[in-house]
């Protein structure tokens, strides 16, 4: 049984939070102690064993209520998808909650985390080692479908994308247009979605180094930028820059979007991989 939630204490756990069953405490002196870093993930999900998403919300620069947060939400609940919402700050345990969350709710199939990398603390999930080792089992073994909003894929204390043996590295941020990729392999996902967008024209913080075949929309050599200020659109931006990339991990999928707009293709192309992969094994 995992220790006490309370960092000072650690001790040997006697209880489990009765709201989301995924925390554990000591006893009802450190529950309480705790409560307010726990309170708003038990809140949103407790008594939410059956939602198969789950969408981390609070990292961004401006704190919680994402400008993705409701637009995916509704495109899932569209789609036939019941998600639930973590409201998070800074100081509340994240990396440890997240983790016992991934273990604990086996209904989870997709995790959905917006502005990782885009504030200016990374909540400290980068380098801790437990959030990472439960992160990759849940999508290498557990087959689960991690997709990730933000600015920046690498930081001072890590670079997530390499927990999964990806390469990806930041490149440019400009906006252009990004036109999907017909030889990745999520194809047939996309091919009889009347939702599906054939370009994603973003505001985009891009990475590279992706292999060809995890690109779902990236530049071509015609990609030019996209500006009002003078000086800044026309330039070129050429191949090899990726706005959403999707690779296969395991028994599951990684996805790393850098629109920072929440463009209505992205949050297209968020429930289209949402839905497909929760639905399908991935081979």
């Amino acid at each position: 049984m995992p220790s006490c939630l309370n960092p000072p204490c650690r001790k040997e756990t006697k209880s489990i939070c009765g709201g989301c069953k995924c925390v554990y405490f000591c006893g009802r002196e450190c529950q309480v102690s705790i409560w307010k870093h726990h309170k708003h993930l038990c809140k949103g999900l407790g008594k939410q064993d059956d939602k198969e998403c789950l969408i981390v919300d609070g990292m961004g620069p401006l704190g919680r209520d994402d400008i993705g947060t409701v637009p995916i939400t509704n495109a899932l609940k569209a789609r036939g998808m019941e998600s639930t919402v973590a409201h998070i700050d800074k100081g509340m345990y994240i990396p440890e909650q997240l983790a016992l969350i991934l273990q604990h709710k086996t209904a989870l199939r997709v995790c959905i985390i917006l502005g990782w990398g885009s504030g200016d603390d990374d909540f400290g999930c980068n380098d801790h080692d437990g959030f990472r080792q439960a992160l990759v089992s849940w999508v290498q073994e557990t087959g689960g479908t991690l997709i990730v909003q933000g600015e920046r894929i690498a930081h001072a204390a890590g670079n997530w994308p390499e927990w999964f043996g990806l390469s990806w590295k930041s490149s440019d941020y400009s906006r252009t247009i990004h036109d999907r990729n017909p030889e990745h392999w999520s194809i047939p996902w996309f091919a009889s979605d009347r939702e599906a967008p054939n370009q994603i024209n973003a505001k985009s913080c891009m990475i590279n180094q992706v292999e060809k075949h995890d690109i779902l929309f990236g530049t071509t050599k015609d990609s030019k930028t996209f500006s009002p200020v003078p000086g800044f659109g026309g330039r070129d931006v050429g191949p090899g820059h990726t706005t959403f990339a999707v690779s296969k991990c395991g028994k599951g999928v990684v996805s790393f979007s850098g629109d920072v707009n929440a463009e209505k293709e992205t949050i297209a192309t968020i429930a289209i991989i949402s839905q497909a992969s929760s639905s399908s094994r991935v081979e």
